[in-house]
């Protein structure tokens, strides 16, 4: 009877151990900034495991392998822009050194742009960090009901959820830090043994698997590069849409470094270890195709997880669990802290409020929007669906929106708000227009082009119409002039070392 109840007992106990250390690591936090972002002397290694873990969620672990299966090559390439993303944003935060006393990506526009521009970045983030909060309840829903068949999924996966709520509630940032690293931990050790035991199922060596998938056609390069079809165009959009996004809670991890070397070494290092991630889930894909190239996407884990021992279906369960209860609590912190921070001062123009009523107002709107996210789990139970909402409408809103006069302000901008206002509606009416008359004939949604867009109409409101006179470019400062020393200084003496 013990070895059916396997898979439960485990999920419990890793549920109560995060629990655990969820708890025993939390600090009473006498300021806001330091349930926020901390106390700024994290370790270097532990930011770049709270990177990744909030980078990789549940989510893309189950939708990556069902889009390899089906798609092949293509997405695969798609996939690995997602290295390249964090990469630029290494190069973003070199640029952040004046904004680094900042709390959150909606501040610093707020500093730049003024209240509204802070307003709107904030109830965007706010909306994608809910949304993402759901699809990572709406698997361990999935992967809990398609390992454990004792009782209802639904039981176990409100106590996660309750229990991630719990931790970010009363820890704030150290705990979901801490918890990051276990649950990261967990993935990454039990990654490996799901992908042996897909490789033992397909009964084949490990030759005999690269030359099954050279003579398939969705995994040949000559099928990327079929000028004559929609496809090649179709891959770079996809590729830009998964590099040039910058999602609100990893650009947090950012306002939580010490400084911008220490930044720049987290996303430099978390580039390097995200290509070893993408390349474990990739090969799920890839050996379950092997195993049944026929597989419909909605059966493709059911087929991986079936006549597997309960010991690896309860591990299965727990690299799942690990990756979307660390993924879900740093999107509630980061909701926490828009609603508590950035709404609260630009609706009521307070620049110091009581810390007590703060934080008493970050931890109701942890409690808040993980309740909010569950009932949205609930009246939307269809994972593609509920992923395809928030991925294609939500995060390309806020691309179109955020990402142009965010990148502006760290490269030197200082436009008024009546610039950012304009960039932002020339944006929206031109994915508007691109999605009505281009999608129909290419196949390309909108964002990129809309991107730009807004980042030209910013540049042209600027130029054309009166501004301030402390609006414009400003020059590097002394202290970003010295980072990009340091930064040549480290390259060559790298680069000395390694030819000897």
């Amino acid at each position: 009877m013990i070895r059916y109840n396997a898979p439960l007992l485990m999920v419990l106990i890793f549920l109560l151990l995060t629990l655990a250390v969820g708890l025993y690591v939390s600090e009473r936090a006498t300021t806001f900034r330091a349930y926020a972002v901390g106390n700024k002397r994290l370790h270097t290694t532990t930011l770049v495991v709270t990177v990744l873990a909030t980078t990789f969620g549940g989510g893309g672990l189950m939708r990556t392998v069902s889009k390899v299966h089906a798609m092949g090559l293509h997405h695969i390439v798609v996939i690995f822009a997602l290295p390249l993303g964090l990469w630029i944003n290494s190069l973003l935060v070199l640029r952040m050194e004046p904004f680094m006393a900042h709390l959150s990506i909606a501040e610093t526009l707020g500093s730049v742009y003024g209240k509204y521009t802070r307003l709107i970045a904030a109830l965007l983030s706010i909306c994608f960090s809910i949304g993402v909060v759901a699809i990572q309840i709406n698997v361990m829903s999935s992967a809990i009901g398609m390992c454990i068949h004792l009782i209802d999924p639904r039981i176990v996966t409100v106590l996660a959820t309750l229990i991630l709520i719990a931790y970010a509630m009363v820890g704030g940032i150290r705990s979901i830090t801490i918890t990051d690293i276990w649950q990261f931990a967990t993935f990454t050790i039990i990654i490996p043994l799901l992908i042996k035991f897909v490789f033992i199922k397909t009964d084949q060596s490990f030759l005999e698997v690269i030359c099954t998938l050279k003579k398939q056609e969705k995994f040949q390069f000559s099928q990327l590069f079929q000028w004559n079809k929609e496809q090649p165009l179709k891959l770079i959009w996809d590729s830009l849409s998964v590099a040039c996004f910058l999602d609100p809670s990893v650009v947090q991890r950012a306002y939580m470094a010490s400084g911008p070397i220490q930044a720049y070494k987290v996303f430099c290092r978390a580039t390097l270890f995200s290509v070893i991630i993408i390349g474990c889930i990739a090969s799920i894909g890839l050996l379950a195709f092997v195993g049944n190239p026929m597989l419909p996407p909605t059966t493709i884990w059911p087929y991986i997880l079936a006549d597997m021992p309960p010991v690896y279906k309860g591990c299965v369960v727990l690299s799942l669990l690990g990756m979307t209860m660390s993924t879900a609590d740093s999107n509630l912190h980061t909701a926490a802290i828009m609603v508590s921070h950035d709404i609260v001062e630009s609706i009521r123009g307070i620049k110091t409020i009581p810390y007590v009523h703060q934080l008493r107002l970050a931890k109701l709107t942890t409690l808040v929007t993980g309740l909010l996210a569950m009932i949205i789990t609930v009246y939307c139970s269809d994972l593609i669906q509920l992923s395809r909402f928030v991925f294609t409408s939500i995060m390309t809103f806020f691309k179109i929106i955020i990402i142009p006069p965010f990148s502006l302000a760290v490269f030197g901008f200082r436009g008024s708000a009546r610039t950012a206002l304009i960039g932002m509606t020339i944006g929206i009416l031109t994915a508007l227009t691109l999605k009505k008359w281009l999608q129909l004939t290419i196949g390309i949604g909108w964002g990129l082009l809309p991107m730009v867009a807004n980042g030209l109409a910013m540049m042209a409101t600027h130029y054309l119409l009166p501004q301030p006179t402390d609006k414009g470019w400003i020059p590097k400062n002394h202290q970003q002039k010295r980072i990009q020393q340091l930064i040549r200084a480290f390259k060559k003496y790298k680069k000395s070392i390694d030819l000897e």
